[in-house]
């Protein structure tokens, strides 16, 4: 009981952080070439921020409970003091600073207000590099570069795809299709990177071909193939629907919105599968299985 719901605050925490820190980077990038869908972009992206601050804040009162395996962890001095002392409250404390600032941005979001916003995004973003298994890498400083690069991509990909939803619906269909012109232009250059910084972190925290078989390895594969299905999403989007719409296909808006809205659900998978990776297993664990494990030959 006690770690499901700290897994599920876990997810909704990434998921609401992430969509958080994508709209804001999207409002900056794209926001001037909409019209009709702008207040309402801004508002998915506060929305994301207030409750992102809310899981946060409910994460972080949750933590002595995980820690002790019961309620009794509230009550335990001891373990509040490791909690409080510990980088996952530095990181928690830093990602709500930065969840605070992109709210902020949002709620304004004027040119003066707009920087806010990102700087908050990249300091959400920056807060998981304090923490987790590339902290303690020999490789830090080359793990934590990739990793912040990975992040980065990760959320303006996902948090771009609700509002290019919005957009759909409530721009002019030749106006969206350009703004969707220009997204999958960037994105083109950008989503690459996401695999190869991901390929990079797991050369280096996988020990060998063998951990592969291990849980961490497992998961690892099973986000590679979410990654491939979403690789065919966003080929069909830019190659198909999006000139569909540009030539005022009847049924192009609609199928683009269930599209984009299938590329959602699976980064949202990809996300739940990082927070149980991140929570439950770690590298070394695999190492070590890996290592017992019998070798024929």
């Amino acid at each position: 009981m006690i770690d499901g719901s700290w897994l599920i605050l876990r997810v909704a925490g990434l998921v609401l952080a992430f969509q958080a820190a994508g709209a804001a980077i999207f409002v900056v990038l794209f926001g001037r070439r909409l019209t009709r869908s702008t207040s309402v972009i801004q508002r998915v992206g506060l929305r994301a921020a207030l409750g992102a601050l809310a899981v946060l804040v409910a994460q972080a009162l949750f933590e002595p409970l995980h820690l002790a395996g019961d309620v009794s962890g509230l009550a335990d001095a001891a373990l509040l003091r490791l909690f409080l002392g510990s980088s996952a409250a530095a990181a928690l404390l830093v990602r709500l600073a930065g969840i605070a600032c992109v709210a902020w941005g949002l709620r304004r979001c004027t040119p003066r207000s707009q920087p806010l916003a990102v700087i908050g995004a990249l300091a959400t973003l920056s807060s998981f590099v304090l923490t987790g298994h590339t902290t303690v890498h020999p490789q830090r400083p080359l793990l934590a570069s990739l990793l912040l690069l990975h992040l980065t991509v990760v959320a303006f990909w996902f948090g771009s795809l609700w509002p290019l939803r919005q957009l759909i619906a409530l721009e002019a269909p030749a106006q969206a299709a350009r703004t969707l012109g220009a997204f999958s232009a960037l994105a083109l250059w950008l989503v690459p990177v996401v695999a190869l910084a991901g390929a990079g972190m797991a050369a280096l925290l996988l020990p060998d071909v063998a951990a592969l078989a291990q849980p961490y390895g497992l998961l690892l594969l099973g986000k590679l193939a979410l990654f491939a299905l979403l690789m065919g999403l966003a080929a069909l989007n830019r190659l198909r629907l999006t000139p569909a719409l540009a030539r005022g296909a009847a049924a192009a808006p609609a199928h683009l919105r269930r599209s984009i809205a299938l590329e959602y659900a699976l980064i949202c998978a990809v996300l739940a599968l990082t927070a149980l990776m991140t929570g439950s297993f770690s590298p070394e664990d695999a190492a070590r299985a890996a290592d017992a494990s019998p070798r024929l030959g």
